[in-house]
């Protein structure tokens, strides 16, 4: 009888490590590959309208660089919040920022604010280490989010993979960008976000980002997003390059993207000037961005192009074209990001004396001199090569 019943636990065992391998191949493919899908491409993501006029003072848009900014404008805007917050995250790991924002949720949902926090479930692959550990994101425990009175948490394995982060506060405060919730983005990386003010802008946000309408035309500030409509990003980010005259500044974590290093190409073939800026040392994907670099340096038109090694990890995503085309969001230049991933990106037509634009202009040129400009290719081994492929596929 009790072999019959070790016999019976065995199979059960069996049945339940099966299932468990069934999901991670399901979660792994939708996590790479996103089969459910998004729409394709535009012909146009900016339109001609878009580069015919600036968008003048810029009034209520910000740039916040780096993670104490960032995260300071989060606390304020939540300890502020009279109404509502939604919250879009890729990673919330249990350390000291994500329990400090937390803490300030539960705060304002016990002042009545409604809560809505959507949080990508594949990006919890990144937070393995610390559940090993015992520290589950916050976004699954009730001594984190789940069950507290006045907070939505939505974890869905089969929606689209949401790589975008943003806090919509009061429907009149907007903070987004490439920042998850966690102290490398508070305390160590240099990154990027962007902060909007006013119910009017913040509404034309929500209308795009939250429910699909398509973005109003003839404006030089344009929402692109890569949903199941279309994946904009791409093409925003080639028509903005395409029409540079003079330079082009790129500053990103991770660069692998075909289309966009041909149009890198193409912009210096017309004697543009063109500044890449990458992490000496990323945190992955290095061997892809080797490659790239490589592809670069080999360049008949090599005179035109520098790349830079920044000298601490820079998970930036920010484009600057003859120093009035910003670019700023969360889409990585990877084929993943650009194609499978649910990603939100702000372009400005500004002016160089405009405090948005201006500032952008001035700590691109303040991450370049701290930089070291890279002259050689680089000796690639057959495992590096196999790293960048897997890289660049999967990141």
């Amino acid at each position: 009888m009790s072999h019959r019943k070790a016999s019976t636990r065995c199979r059960r065992w069996r049945c339940a490590l099966g299932l468990l391998v069934v999901v991670l191949l399901v979660a792994a493919c939708q996590f790479v590959f996103n089969p459910l899908g998004l729409g394709p491409e535009p012909e146009a993501a900016l339109g001609p309208a878009f580069f015919e006029k600036s968008v003048g003072a810029m009034d209520g848009f910000f740039l916040l660089v780096d993670g104490r900014e960032a995260f300071e404008a989060v606390f304020e805007a939540i300890d502020a919040a009279k109404e509502s917050i939604y919250i879009q995250t890729f990673i919330w790991k249990d350390d000291e920022t994500g329990k400090a924002v937390v803490n300030r949720l539960r705060e304002a949902a016990d002042r009545g604010v409604q809560v809505t926090v959507n949080k990508d479930l594949l990006g919890t692959a990144f937070e393995l280490g610390d559940m090993i550990k015992g520290r589950p994101s916050p976004v699954f425990t009730r001594a984190g989010l789940r069950g507290y009175p006045n907070i939505e948490v939505n974890t869905k394995v089969f929606t689209d993979n949401d790589h975008s982060k943003y806090f919509i506060v009061d429907h009149e405060t907007l903070i987004f960008g490439g920042m998850n919730i966690a102290d490398e983005y508070h305390f160590q990386w240099h990154d990027y976000m962007g902060l909007i003010r006013g119910r009017e802008r913040v509404a034309l946000f929500e209308s795009r980002v939250l429910y699909g309408t398509p973005w109003p035309g003839s404006l030089p500030a344009v929402i692109a997003v890569n949903d199941r409509q279309g994946t904009e990003i791409r093409q925003g980010l080639v028509e903005a390059i395409d029409h540079a005259r003079e330079r082009v500044v790129l500053e990103h974590a991770y660069f692998s993207d075909e289309v966009i290093i041909e149009t890198l190409l193409r912009a210096a073939s017309r004697g543009v000037r063109v500044d890449l800026v990458l992490p000496a040392e990323p945190d992955t994907h290095g061997a892809a961005n080797k490659v790239t670099i490589n592809r670069l340096l080999d360049s008949e038109h090599r005179e035109n192009i520098h790349i830079f090694f920044y000298p601490a990890m820079s998970h930036a995503k920010v484009l600057m074209t003859d120093g009035v085309i910003a670019a700023v969001g969360s889409a990585n230049l990877t084929p993943r990001s650009m194609l499978t991933s649910r990603e939100v990106t702000l372009f400005v037509h500004g002016d160089t004396d405009t405090a948005f634009t201006r500032r952008l202009n001035e700590q691109l040129e303040e991450d370049i001199g701290e930089s070291t400009e890279v002259r050689e290719r680089f000796q690639l081994s057959m495992a590096d090569r196999f790293n960048a492929v897997v890289g660049k596929y999967v990141w």
